[in-house]
């Protein structure tokens, strides 16, 4: 999700430990930016002192390259002059929605339908008004949605929903808002999101798939077989941990080999 919903604990981690989202070192960029605004920096302390934080805690930093980044992320949050961290840590998710998106009866309008109720809620909690409208560019929903389709049949898919009285598109000129209609808050919540990595899962294991939790990080994924208990990413880093410690016991080994052999006898001249 390119929305940072919990930038709070981003900050405190970022002050406290260093941490920059590798991923999406952006996030943690506009986040320590809207801090320094709203303490009483200004543009070029900003600049520096973040240049300063990267230059510490990323691998690789190059000042130069970041400098561009830096500057249009400043000029960014200062034209919209929005300062307050969001502090949004779950969204919740109700039978009735669920048992409206299951009736559309195809897959990718069920994921897309989903990933939109999760954002409308998110907005909501943004802009403090229950309205149920997505500011979001389609790209990242239907990145959220794992559907993959050109722009037109984006297009179409979201117009198919329209049909169905689900969702209708802002009549504004080339505005791409969207108002989920069938959002509501009434009935048992079934479905808590707190995590909102692969997120659009959550709907696929309510509705029976096979889908589980990543031992180490916690992330959805497709388990292959039984034994998978962890998510591709986290199986490579365990691989290169294994590697490395077999290494290093190969190195020991072959010290203490060398170690054990006896020294060469000095031979005297009679």
């Amino acid at each position: 999700m390119r929305l940072i919903l919990n930038e709070k604990k981003i900050l405190e981690k970022s002050l406290n430990d260093g941490y920059i989202d590798k991923d999406k070192p952006s996030h943690t960029m506009r986040t320590l930016i809207k801090h320094y605004f709203s303490i009483g920096m200004n543009k070029s302390q900003i600049n520096d002192t973040v240049d300063k934080f990267f230059a510490l805690n990323l691998s690789n930093y190059n000042s130069m390259k970041w400098q561009k980044s830096i500057e249009n992320m400043i000029n960014y949050v200062h034209r919209i002059k929005d300062y307050t961290l969001l502090n949004i840590n779950e969204v919740e998710i109700r039978e009735s929605e669920l048992n409206i998106i299951k009736n559309i009866d195809n897959v990718k309008l069920e994921k897309l339908a989903f990933t939109l109720l999760v954002y409308a809620k998110i907005y909501n909690q943004i802009n403090g008004k229950d309205e149920n409208w997505v500011n979001e560019e389609h790209r990242n929903i239907f990145s959220d949605a794992k559907v993959s389709v050109g722009i037109k049949d984006q297009g179409k898919m979201i117009h198919n929903l329209n049909d169905l009285g689900l969702v209708e598109s802002s009549v504004m000129v080339d505005s791409t808002n969207i108002k989920v209609n069938f959002a509501e808050l009434e009935s048992k919540v079934v479905l808590v999101i707190n995590d909102f990595r692969n997120y659009v899962l959550e709907y696929l294991r309510w509705k029976g798939e096979n889908i589980i939790n990543c031992e180490e990080c916690g992330i959805l994924f497709y388990p292959t077989n039984n034994s998978h208990k962890n998510c591709k990413s986290c199986w490579k880093d365990k691989q290169l941990a294994w590697q490395r410690e077999s290494m290093q016991k190969l190195r020991n080994k072959n010290k203490c080999e060398v170690s054990d052999k006896p020294a060469n006898a000095t031979l005297t001249r009679v």
